[in-house]
């Protein structure tokens, strides 16, 4: 039994890690506009789908990825600059619907070009393991905690010590007094939702390499456990994120398990909903503060 347990959180762990990259992007985006970006899971979706395509062409893995991030990235651009950026100001859920619509665009061109049917993703990251204590640990456990961790810390660096990251919390904290202080918003807005689509699509190559697989489906649990991954670490935080995307994951492999796979996004629902009543700003989250 004890044997058991700490292979599920170490399956959590590595299943969170992944999670957590896809919150830290998700986390930059709403951290800074305060909008709900359901759009940034099918991104990562499409990207996945994007290096898989690539990669049956007989392109080398490492340049499918980087095809795949700039697919990415220019979706998030595109997403920001004509479902976003014209409705910047308006009622919030003028916005939402606006992002709700990009998202069923994402997902409808997914089915139309890849079909609904799960695809194989194979890759040629080793695949070796080892037993601990009974506890079986695989080369892909190590390759994506220490992927999402060394990724979380470079975007954590990125924010606090640049001078992009400075204009980044600027905008986060006060988007008029940013603009007055010359600050270029929209190209700064911009290469966040780029940089948030290419933490995403990390993820999700990530997903598809340890699950050895990639389905549309996928782009709605990333929304999902991003944003559960988001509220539980707290908004606005990178740390939080990651706090968050470890947790839901733990959480989520002991669902699985003990009880069964199919209680994994009723738990997450179930997560979401305690956090949002009980601790709004989640385990590390700042004070917001209401725009007028």
């Amino acid at each position: 039994m004890g044997s058991e347990l700490m292979q599920q959180i170490v399956n959590g762990l590595a299943a969170g890690a992944i999670y957590a990259l896809i919150a830290v992007g998700y986390n930059l985006v709403f951290g800074l506009l305060e909008l709900i970006n359901f759009s940034h899971g099918h991104v990562y979706m499409v990207g996945t789908f994007v290096v898989l395509s690539l990669m049956d062409t007989g392109i080398p893995f490492p340049v499918a990825i980087l095809g795949g991030l700039v697919i990415g990235a220019g979706l998030g651009m595109a997403v920001e600059r004509f479902a976003y950026r014209p409705l910047r100001g308006a009622n919030r859920i003028i916005p939402t619907v606006s992002a709700v619509a990009a998202t069923l665009v994402l997902e409808n061109a997914a089915n139309i070009i890849w079909g609904p049917a799960a695809r194989r993703f194979d890759t040629p990251l080793p695949k070796g393991s080892i037993e601990v204590l009974g506890v079986t640990l695989t080369t892909m456990h190590g390759i994506v905690f220490g992927t999402a961790a060394v990724l979380a810390f470079g975007l954590w660096l990125l924010v606090e010590k640049t001078p992009w990251g400075r204009s980044v919390r600027a905008i986060r904290d006060d988007l008029p007094t940013a603009q007055l202080m010359g600050i270029a918003v929209n190209r700064i807005v911009s290469s966040v939702y780029a940089l948030g689509s290419i933490l995403g699509v990390l993820a999700g190559v990530l997903f598809a390499a340890y699950y050895s697989t990639v389905y549309v489906g996928m782009g709605f649990t990333g929304t999902l456990n991003a944003f559960t991954a988001a509220v539980i670490g707290g908004i606005g935080s990178i740390k939080g994120s990651f706090i968050g995307g470890l947790t839901l994951g733990v959480v989520q492999a002991l669902a699985a398990g003990f009880l069964s796979s199919g209680y994994m996004n009723a738990i997450t629902f179930v997560i979401l909903i305690l956090f949002l009543i009980a601790r709004p700003r989640g385990v590390v989250g700042r004070a917001e503060v209401s725009r007028a």
